[in-house]
């Protein structure tokens, strides 16, 4: 048994052993500036666009879009994903001059790198080490940019890339072979692309950006299928990732990797430089099924999470590692007649806790240490023990060359509870490193190999050591680690953005006292997390805390970008006349004691703003106390506040200062302001506007023309900055027609909600004055007479919008507009 993997310092399996594992800063802020950035030759910034990591033998490497002037692909190492080491041109072949969205897969030995050089079709490259060099292995195989691998648990492989229809996929034959293209619905109503797909407890989730990169409205969606080909559903909460205004806008491109925990996904991605693109980072969460983005961040954030326990082998320390020898994988009639049949290995002196996640990589030499072939070896085999308690409690997961299968087997006070075997890929070759990875949850464990999910297994173990065994075999051994997270549990005590939405089953680990205080000794819905909180499936998606009674409470740790005042957003549900809320900082009582809604039944769920909370810079607990009554509870997303200011707009002046223009034909004229075009949009205003009211007079010129107020407006962007897109906006929009009011809500796509057919038309070239009053997510919406509204709308929706910008709009004609009035009660 070869411990040491002389370093993986050896030509099969080059991983950076060189790079140490450096001490590093606390924190880190979006963008992350890169050593040795692409520039153009006149020097002008070009940066780090399309990022993508790929993890080997505990070494993150990234590749990015060459710049369109030079040939090559530049390669950065890490062990953390914040400091990052240059280590220089993967490749010089000159087909990858301007080479975009480089992607690396590793498989079997080899690194294969997809890429598509000015966007002309792809190729594929070829290495034995993630650092390169990259030899080009095929010609132009075609296809639009931005291709994607991924591979399956079976060892199938598929292929994805952009299009006007939206992310194609197709089955692969070969590392080489690309097959007959298939639209997967995952879809921005234009073009689409960087795709990334990973899978996660059965399902696959596409990431996908769009519609082109140089406008601010660029952003990040995900949808879900049973299918990695196709019936891709869209999620209801996107845009996952987006900002088009401030330090970090324009995100998009993204890829996902798994951080030193073991668990915790990041979300790795661009943003505009102005000019070039810089590379940013931020924590993915989960809910259920429902994937949250903790970002786009530009504040100081915590550093990755590091593993509990990590070790390569490159300097053997006698501190964590202890020999074990055991003797009961077969039976004592095998061990008399072979004493070749004990099994010798190391494990950590270090315990994992009860549920936990643990990375291995292996390979078997191509001689034992005697010099024997394995195939002439009676009895060889190499493999990974966990929960290792004692020679009485364990599990392993061995690879058996002579009959091509993972093997399992899990021993329990003694007993051992029986041999499973999966097949291996038909091409494994067991000279090239590996990787295994174990997944406990409770009872149940997941063997990955290659991230490829190959077993499910019960047992009834508690955590415990990790390591190696062999048997007649000359196994070598590379990065070993563990980390006491377990599907996505990281969440619980990460702290959260703030700005941000925090979900409710996301408090703080630790128990009774410490996390929660709960009145009954068991989780009464039985889902989601161990401890009392009481849990149950949300109708919404996802779960939330369920049978909350007087006196309980939850806390949670935030990070808040900066200190100042901020409303906050409770998603609940109740039937309770009298229940009743309040959140703490420490012993600082932020809101006072606040009434809770009744939404009508406890499947009717309702947000509430609670306005005005002091938050101070910097990482804190927050603790939201149940005062009176029951409700359920399954959000809370922070906004910073600002009082609105009374504001009017005559544009007697001839100019339209305090205003932002963003599409369309936009004039001032005659002491009016005159909009028209395909779709116009001007905002004035702050994110962080709430409650108001809006009044405006109104002339419509043309017959089709929509024209009416914005509110509530986020996130806007020029639908026709190298597009030709509506709706680059989050927000309602209220407007009237020749044919009666409306009311619709744009989240950079449109959603009709409600209106009033008026009982004469409205005419053209007449002056109508609208008001729009704003309260929550209430809205209402008065034409003329404005004692009575026309529309009187709540937004019940899981994404309602409770700040932002006020402004008007138009589509489809020209309308003018005076006398324009903000003002809060």
């Amino acid at each position: 048994m070869n411990y040491y993997l002389k370093g993986l310092c050896f030509a099969l399996i080059v991983a950076a052993c060189t790079l140490g594992f450096s001490t590093v800063a606390s924190a880190y802020e979006n963008p992350i500036i890169l050593p040795n950035e692409w520039k153009w030759d006149t020097g002008v910034y070009y940066g780090s666009g399309d990022p993508y990591i790929l993890k080997h033998n505990g070494v993150y490497y990234m590749y990015v879009s060459t710049v369109d002037d030079k040939s090559g692909i530049k390669v950065w190492s890490s062990n953390n994903l914040v400091d990052w080491t240059y280590e220089g041109l993967s490749t010089t072949d000159p087909v990858t001059k301007a080479a975009y969205a480089p992607e690396v897969v590793y498989w079997n030995g080899y690194f294969y790198m997809y890429t598509s050089p000015g966007g002309n079709g792809h190729y594929v490259l070829r290495s034995t080490s993630p650092t390169g060099p990259f030899k080009v292995k095929t010609g132009n195989i075609g296809h639009t940019i931005d291709g994607h691998v991924f591979i399956d648990d079976d060892g199938q492989w598929y292929f994805y890339n952009a299009s006007d229809a939206g992310i194609v996929s197709h089955p692969m034959t070969d590392p080489y072979t690309i097959g007959k293209g298939t639209t997967t619905g995952s879809y921005m109503g234009g073009w689409t692309e960087g795709a990334t797909l990973l899978k996660r407890n059965g399902l696959y989730y596409m990431t996908y950006t769009g519609n082109h990169v140089w406008n601010r409205g660029y952003r990040v969606n995900y949808s879900t299928s049973g299918s990695p080909l196709t019936n891709f559903l869209p999620s209801s909460e996107n845009p996952i990732l987006i900002n088009t205004e401030g330090p970090i806008h324009g995100t998009g491109h993204n890829s996902m990797i798994i951080g030193p925990d073991l668990d915790t996904y990041y979300m790795v991605y661009h943003s505009q430089a102005d000019p070039g693109r810089h590379f940013n980072l931020d924590k993915v969460v989960w809910n259920g099924k429902k994937m949250e983005v903790l970002g786009p961040t530009s504040s100081v954030q915590p550093d990755p999470d590091m593993p509990a326990f990590s070790g390569d082998f490159s300097n053997r320390d006698e501190k964590k590692w202890s020999n074990i020898e055991i003797s009961n994988l077969t039976s004592k009639e095998k061990q008399n007649h072979n004493p070749h049949n004990r099994w010798e290995g190391m494990v950590t002196k270090n315990f994992t806790e009860t549920n936990f996640s643990a990375e291995f990589n292996l390979l078997q030499l191509t001689t034992d240490e005697k010099g024997h072939p394995p195939d002439r070896v009676r009895n060889p085999g190499y493999g990974v023990v966990f929960a290792y308690q004692d020679n009485a409690n364990y599990g392993v997961a061995l690879i058996n060359k002579n009959n091509h299968r993972l093997q399992t087997q899990f021993v329990v006070n003694g007993e051992k509870q029986g041999w499973e075997s999966t097949s291996l890929p038909d091409d494994y070759d067991y000279n090239v490193l590996h990787n295994i990875r174990v997944k406990k949850d409770g009872k149940q464990f997941k063997i990955f190999i290659d991230d490829m999910l190959k077993q499910t297994r019960n047992a009834d173990l508690d955590g415990g050591k990790i390591g190696y065994i062999d048997r007649n075999t000359n196994a070598s051994f590379g990065y070993t680690a563990f980390s006491n997270k377990v599907n996505g549990s990281g969440a619980w005590d990460t702290p959260k953005p703030v700005p941000g939405t925090i979900e409710a089953v996301h408090y703080m680990s630790g128990g009774e006292g410490v996390g929660y205080h709960d009145k009954t000794n068991e989780n009464i819905g039985g889902m989601y997390r161990n401890g009392a909180v009481d849990i149950r499936l949300n109708p919404e998606g996802g779960y939330n805390v369920g049978w909350n009674q007087t006196g309980e409470w939850l806390k949670y740790k935030v990070n808040v970008a900066e200190a100042g005042t901020y409303d906050v957003d409770l998603r609940v549900a109740t039937t309770f006349e009298d229940a009743k809320i309040r959140i703490w900082s420490g012993s600082q009582n932020l809101t006072g004691v606040v009434d809770v809604p009744n939404t009508g039944g406890w499947n009717d769920w309702k947000t509430f703003t609670v306005k005005n909370l002091p938050l101070e810079a910097g990482v804190q607990q927050l603790k939201v106390e149940i005062v009176k009554g029951e409700y359920d509870f399954k959000s809370m997303a922070f906004t910073k506040s600002a009082p609105v200011p009374t504001t009017t707009h005559d544009f007697n002046d001839g100019n339209d200062d305090g205003w932002k223009r963003y599409e369309g034909d936009i004039s001032v004229e005659n002491g009016k302001y005159r909009i028209g075009g395909n779709y116009a949009k001007v905002l004035t205003g702050e994110d962080s506007w709430s409650d108001y009211t809006i009044e405006t007079d109104i002339v419509m010129k043309d017959s089709g023309v929509k024209s009416g107020i914005l509110l509530r407006s986020t996130n806007p962007a020029d639908g026709s900055h190298l597009g030709n897109f509506k709706h680059f906006n989050q927000g309602y929009f209220a407007y009237i027609t020749t044919n009666g009011v409306y009311l619709g809500k744009e989240n950079y796509g449109w959603n009709y909600l409600t209106g009033v057919a008026t009982s004469e038309p409205l005419e053209l070239n007449k002056t109508y004055h609208m008001k729009v009053v704003v309260n929550g997510t209430n809205i209402k919406v008065y034409l003329d007479d404005m004692n009575r509204p026309l529309i009187d709308y709540d937004d019940n929706s899981t994404v309602p919008f409770t700040h932002g910008k006020a402004g008007v709009r138009t589509s489809n004609g020209t309308a003018v507009f005076d006398n324009y009035k903000i003002y809060s009660d």
